[in-house]
Parts: C-alpha cells; structure tokens; sequence
C-alpha cells in the first residue's frame, strides 16, 4: 500500500481536515485504525471506499461509535469509514408519513425533527443522542417497543448502499407497500456492516400517540411477574411494550415488569385499569406512573444495554430464545450468577424472547458465567467484553443458524473480505 499517496488522495477528497493518520478515539478492544476519512456526501462515501478497496485496506465503518464492541475484534489493519458528516434529511412529506434519512443522523435528531410535525419513529435505542440509523440498522438494535410497533425491520421500505468496491446500489423506495422483486434491504439489517456500508435509509412513519403511561408492577421474586406475563399477553390487551426488569435501580425493587402504553386515553386508562387488576391477582404491587417518571423509566430500560461506556470488569450480552423460555433461561442465568458471585442487571422483552444482562466479576467468574449460560442459551451474542477475554469468547454463540448460507452471502458480497474483516460471524 502506497500510504503517502492514499492519504493524499482522501484528503484531496473529501478535504484534509477529514482525514486522520492514527486517530486515537477510534479504537476497537486497543486495536488503533491505520486512518479516519470522514466523507461529506454519498458520492465521497463510495469513492473513498472504491480508494481504499483498491489498496486492500480493511474498512470498519463508524456511526456513533456506540457499539463498536459487538462482535470480535477486526482481523487486520483497517481505516475508519466515519458516516457522522452523512447527517441530514434527504426527503420528508409529513402527509405521506415517509422519510429518508443519511445512515449518519442520529437517532434523537431525528425523532426531534419528527416530532415537530407530531410524527415518530418508534425505535428505541441507548444513547440516542449518540446512536445513528446506519448503527442501527447494521446491528439490528431493538428496543422495548418493538411489541406494539415492530423492530427496524418492520419499519425500514428503503435504502442505499455502498458495497465494499465503492459501487452505489439501492433497494426498496419510498413507498410502504413495494412488493416487487427480492426484499434486499433486509440483508444489510444485523449484517454488522460486511456486506455493505449504509448510506441512507427509508421509514415508514408513526403519528405520535395522544397518550401514554406506564405501569410499573414490583415483586420480591420473579415468579409472579411472569404470571402477570401470561396474564397480559392472553389478553386483549396491546400494550407498545411489557419489559421485564431484574436489579434495575429506577425499578425500586429485585424484580419488576414495566408495562408501557401508548394511544388514545381511554385506551391507555384501560390498560393502567386493567393491568392494575392483573398485578394484584398474581399479589404485584402496581403504580402508574406519567409525565417525567414515564419518561425516564424508559430511559432508564433503553440504556441498560449501552455499550460505549463499559467497565474493565463487565460482560454485555443478549440472549434470544423462544418468548415461552425466556423466564427459565433468565432464572438460569441469575442461578449461575449467585454461584459465580457476579452481580447481574437485565432488561428482557418479556413477550418477545430477547434479554440484554449487564454482568460484573472478575476475568475468571465472568468466563465461568458465560459458559454456564451457553449451556441454557446457546445464542448468546457478546456486545461488550473485557479486552482479555474477546479473543477466547465465543461472540455470537454456539449455535449459528445459517451459517453456511451467511458465508456464500459474504463471499458474493465481499470477496476480499474488506468489509470489518472477523468482526461478524463470516
């Protein structure tokens, strides 16, 4: 690689005060990147991607920098792709309740411009003043709300690529039903960013809800909470989210499951109403809770997961297992905890089957949770790891479905494998 000559040519680019040798702030598990480039338009993104390709560099792109420690280290050298100048609406009819947005906006930018026209984005995230869409999308991130409004998938009708030779290539559009040809824009979703780098993404849009509260129910054990579970999801009630919370400081106690709704207010007294009756036949307390104490109890649920800040003794994961498992395998989990003198947080969607726990011990204590948890939960995903153990964790499980067709995927994709190289599970 002609080093001189590829700077010269990125700084030429997309101007020198873009580009940086060596950036200290960009570092993955201590591994510094070779150079930062920071494109200001779709057309900068993919030439320098097309520059860097032609040099064999490896490329990790970069969003917000919030959850750069999923997944494994990078395998090689790489440069840094920044999206943060790749910020801005691209298109917005409020009437026809459609957006398209650059992968580098923020998600609290966005759901601030939205809200000026009483419109949202129901996607929740940690650190949303931090975390981007093209984040998002490339990690799957989910939240809370993905009961009553569905995950990213659901929302997503379009978006914009560029692959790992610089070439710019699209799927979907800004229509809500398009039901022609392959759904490509699914696979760039939890793709992790080696299939291609998203340039810019299509949602559909929610009006925002007249009303919402939560109900916040408290137990001294798990058990009654996941009878209230049952008692919830055999309902005709449709709650936005019902996330079940395991030594979370705002919850006030061990144990707690948050009810969130959301919609017109005879709507949402009726679940208060409802799941109040619920809580007390199981024997929960119960509390309605509005205004600012609703709002920062879902703070509270959506940072639990962060990963930009973790500390040197700390394991971040997400198990998924089947909705009818998750109370068995989190219990599990709490059991091999107790054993291992760790301490342990977890928010979990409770109807869905996902749970993000934050784990604390020593090197040795957290290795021996983990692998008593993979045990119960072989699709355990690593999101933060302590830098001594990510080279011997397993990042995404031990049992990775359709790993094979994953790896033909890449290889059709990526050939040369540039595209956050050994980060993912091809």
């Amino acid at each position: 690689m002609n080093h001189a000559s590829l700077r010269a040519d990125l700084e030429s680019l997309v101007g020198e005060q873009y580009v940086v040798e060596h950036p200290t702030e960009y570092h993955i598990y201590g591994q510094r990147p070779l150079l930062s480039v920071a494109p200001g338009s779709l057309e900068e993104l993919a030439q320098a991607v097309a520059r860097l390709a032609a040099e064999h560099v490896a490329i990790v792109p970069w969003g917000g920098g919030t959850q750069q420690t999923w997944g494994r280290p990078p395998s090689r050298p790489f440069a840094v792709v920044l999206t943060g100048r790749l910020n801005r609406i691209l298109d917005y009819t409020p009437d026809d309740l459609t957006i398209s947005v650059e992968a580098g906006m923020t998600l609290g930018a966005l759901s601030a411009a939205l809200a000026a026209n009483g419109q949202m984005l129901p996607l929740d995230a940690p650190l949303p003043d931090r975390a981007t869409i093209g984040g998002l999308l490339a990690t799957a991130m989910d939240g809370p709300r993905r009961l009553g409004y569905g995950s990213a998938r659901d929302l997503l009708i379009g978006i914009r690529v560029v692959e790992a030779t610089g070439r710019i290539s699209k799927a979907g559009g800004m229509v809500v039903k398009n039901v022609s040809g392959f759904d490509m824009m699914k696979l760039y979703l939890g793709s992790f960013g080696t299939l291609a780098i998203i340039a810019s993404a299509n949602f559909k849009l929610i009006p925002q809800p007249r009303s919402a509260a939560s109900i916040l129910c408290r137990a001294a054990t798990s058990e009654p909470l996941w009878k209230l579970v049952n008692a919830i999801a055999s309902s005709q009630l449709t709650p936005v989210a019902v996330e079940y919370l395991e030594a979370i400081d705002l919850a006030g106690g061990p144990f707690a499951l948050a009810v969130r709704s959301e919609g017109l207010s005879a709507a949402v007294e009726r679940h208060v109403r409802d799941v109040t009756t619920f809580a007390a036949q199981v024997g929960v307390q119960a509390e309605a809770l509005r205004g600012e104490a609703h709002v920062r109890l879902w703070e509270s649920i959506n940072n639990l997961p962060q990963t930009a800040s973790v500390a040197a003794d700390e394991l971040v994961v997400r198990i998924t297992c089947l909705p009818a498992a998750l109370s068995r395998v989190l219990a599990a989990a709490r059991d091999v905890a107790q054993r291992a003198a760790v301490s342990l947080q977890a928010v979990a969607r409770a109807i869905n089957g996902i749970a993000y726990l934050r784990v604390r011990g020593s090197v040795s204590q957290l290795h021996e949770w983990h692998a008593a948890v993979l045990q119960v939960a072989p699709q355990t995903v690593l999101l933060a790891t302590p830098t001594s153990l990510v080279a011997e964790m397993p990042a995404f499980g031990t049992q990775i479905a359709n790993l094979e067709v994953m790896q033909r995927i890449k290889q059709e994709f990526d050939p040369e494998n540039l595209l956050n190289p050994g980060r993912f599970v091809v």
